[in-house]
């Protein structure tokens, strides 16, 4: 039986959602990218790394994945799925995102309430080759930096 790219997307999602990090790799190709919402792209380790490292942070951390819905595929890049997330969390413990440079964050026991974005995901076969994030005034992790009052220069 096929499986549809709205299921996987939402298959991951939901992994994402609940912290099965593993399970959330599983879903992700060996060269994915995903890029928009941090300085520089991620491949599918890193991306991981940093998930995971916001969700240690921020253990209440969701996505609030909805409006999910295909659109017109773009030769050679898969089926392309479009879902609005809106990034919520509260900073009760320390992390660090190593990856990014950043130096170990205390935690603050502020809310973040990140602004709507799209996330725009390709999938090819049974895993998703990338997820683009438009960016968006407030959004990614300059959003959840500033919302936390934790000043660090952040390249975009």
């Amino acid at each position: 039986m096929n499986t549809s790219a709205t299921e996987i997307v939402t298959a991951f999602m939901k992994a994402l959602e609940l912290k099965e990090f593993d399970k959330a790799a599983a879903y992700l190709s060996d060269n994915f990218q995903f890029s928009g919402s941090t300085p520089l792209s991620l491949n599918k380790d890193k991306f991981i790394s940093y998930s995971s490292a916001l969700a240690e942070g921020m253990p209440n951390l969701s996505y609030h994945f909805h409006d999910l819905r295909e659109v017109v595929e773009r030769l050679g890049e898969g089926k392309r799925v479009r879902a609005t997330i809106q990034i919520t969390g509260t900073h009760t413990n320390d992390f660090q995102v190593l990856l990014l440079g950043f130096p170990p964050i205390p935690a603050t026991n502020k809310s973040v309430l990140l602004p709507e974005e799209h996330w725009e995901y390709a999938v090819k076969g049974n895993t998703i080759a990338f997820i683009r994030v438009e960016q968006v005034s407030g959004g990614g992790i300059a959003g959840i930096l500033e919302q936390l009052g934790i000043d660090i220069p952040i390249l975009q």
